[in-house]
């Protein structure tokens, strides 16, 4: 059962991994970008929307607001440029938030890095880079160290490793990692993600590289009686 309720609550956060990153691309004096956008997430002043996005851009990027909002109801987001071009740029991005489901209280922290396209002062297009999404019990003695590459080769074997830093008396720790394929229609559920009781203080697995450039989604959990920690990365592939 809390297999089951875990799952569903990592579920949305891999079928919707880079739904934060909509809200990012233009050049509305693209000095003042990073300010005005925050601004207008974290306040939500949602009839601003239609000032910096295009037609296209708002309309996909309300309905993916929506459903994060429903789920995850005081997000703060942090927004900061950090390459400030014409028409292209680049932005750094936090988001902190919270969710409650039964009585466990769970925290999220996601960190991307969005390229921008804008065209007459809208938001035309945008590119993740690269993403981090953490999820975990907010009560979890859980303190887990991320090993994990940010690029890698077409075809190239490569490591993950959740090593957790603090030892956890004899409490049985169970683990597990996926590669999301298909993150917009994939059905989450215990076998895929292939929990299995877990005593070597951490979770370690090889990850083989797809053979064309561009990225890949890997996702991994950890359980503990007291909680869960959950890691998602997109991982840049290239030749």
């Amino acid at each position: 059962m809390r297999h089951s309720l875990i799952t569903k609550l990592i579920g949305f956060l891999l079928l919707h991994p880079l739904l934060i990153n909509c809200a990012l691309s233009q050049n509305i004096n693209n000095q003042l970008l990073s300010n005005q956008l925050e601004e207008i997430l974290n306040e939500r002043k949602d009839n601003l929307l239609k000032d910096v996005f295009s037609k296209q851009s708002f309309y996909k990027f309300n309905k993916q607001s929506l459903a994060f909002r429903n789920k995850y109801k005081d997000s703060k987001w942090s927004i900061k440029m950090t390459r400030n071009d014409q028409k292209n740029s680049i932005l750094d991005v936090k988001i902190k938030s919270t969710r409650t489901i039964g009585d466990q209280v769970y925290n999220l922290h996601t960190k991307q890095t969005v390229e921008i396209e804008t065209y007459k002062n809208k938001i035309k297009n945008y590119k993740v880079i690269d993403e981090e999404s953490i999820l975990s019990s907010q009560e979890s003695p859980l303190i887990v160290k991320i090993i994990s590459p940010d690029k890698v080769l077409t075809g190239e074997r490569y490591e993950i490793n959740l090593i957790i830093e603090k030892p956890l008396d004899d409490s049985l720790t169970a683990g597990g990692v996926i590669i999301l394929k298909n993150n917009e229609k994939m059905n989450l559920s215990n076998d895929l993600f292939g929990i299995i009781p877990n005593q070597s203080g951490g979770l370690f697995k090889y990850i083989q590289a797809p053979l064309e450039p561009g990225s890949q989604i890997i996702s991994a959990i950890i359980t503990h009686p007291k909680g869960i920690y959950s890691f998602t990365k997109k991982i840049k592939v290239g030749s």
